[in-house]
């Protein structure tokens, strides 16, 4: 998966989008693989999510977009890792202002592809940890810039209209002729017995909408060591119970049927 770029994208808040783009990494350093996170929320989760603080960059995502810093200067290693990330802060949402006026409409949409371009022959995957919501340009920016979308959705009915409405938006792009494709990533999922039959009545749902079973990539359990390892200050992989094995069992089955749909991709294309 050489340079492939994942986008993990909601328009819904609050369905563990960032916590995904960190577990994501998690196994691909697991796996030795290069992985650069780029931040393009303005709270910045991805930085606190690898205990760092938030305000304590001198440049982050924005600087680099505008040209105002080097790809070296905004990326930050976690630890002795495989993982890599651009911070970002709250002037990202000010980007698309910025493009709107120095960028020719004609190549807005490109404008986060040519700066990922140089990243892919140094990371084996970049994931977009993308801004929520569908109302800025950012959020089309990182999806023309993406081989492929991951959509967590909560066993909800307002994540499930969310999730969908990005499966919309990514229809779109493959109509127009952009080479990518999405899955679905059951988040925050309880095991019992009812939660299991409200999950598949979501599932349905989506089927009745017209998305392909395929394109179901698995599901995370909900389990409190995920917010308990962040606040102790200790990464998921590296809490021994079977609560967090669980988790992160269940995130790299998800990868798996990740990397499978991008080879499927590569050799469709």
């Amino acid at each position: 998966m050489t340079g492939q770029v994942i986008n993990v994208l909601s328009i819904k808040g609050g369905v563990g989008k960032s916590t995904i783009v960190k577990l994501l990494s998690l196994v691909a350093d697991a796996l030795g693989l290069k992985v650069c996170i780029i931040d393009m929320c303005e709270n910045s989760s991805i930085a606190t999510g690898f205990f760092r603080d938030r305000d304590s960059f001198d440049k982050s995502a924005y600087d680099w977009f505008i040209g105002d810093a080097k790809p070296s200067e905004v990326i930050q290693q976690f630890e002795d890792s495989n993982i890599y990330y651009i911070p970002s802060d709250e002037r990202i949402c000010s980007f698309s202002d910025w493009v709107n006026k120095n960028i020719p409409k004609v190549r807005q949409l490109q404008t986060l592809c040519s700066k990922i371009e140089p990243l892919k022959k140094l990371f084996d995957i970049i994931v977009i940890d993308s801004h929520p919501t569908a109302t800025t340009d950012l959020v089309h920016y990182a999806i023309a810039a993406s081989d492929y979308c991951v959509i967590p959705c909560e066993v909800d009915k307002d994540a499930v209209n969310g999730a969908y409405r990005c499966c919309q938006i990514i229809t779109d792009y493959q109509l127009a002729g952009f080479s990518i494709d999405y899955g679905i990533v059951f988040n925050k999922v309880d095991l019992g017995v009812k939660a299991n039959a409200q999950l598949q009545q979501m599932k349905q749902s989506f089927i009745n909408l017209g998305v392909p079973e395929t394109k179901f990539l698995g599901n995370v359990r909900y389990s409190k060591t995920v917010t308990t390892t962040k606040n102790d200050g200790v990464m998921l992989n590296r809490t021994h119970n079977k609560y967090a094995e669980n988790v992160m069992n269940d995130m790299r089955a998800v990868s798996d049927r990740i990397t499978f749909a991008l080879k499927q991709n590569e050799v469709e294309a």
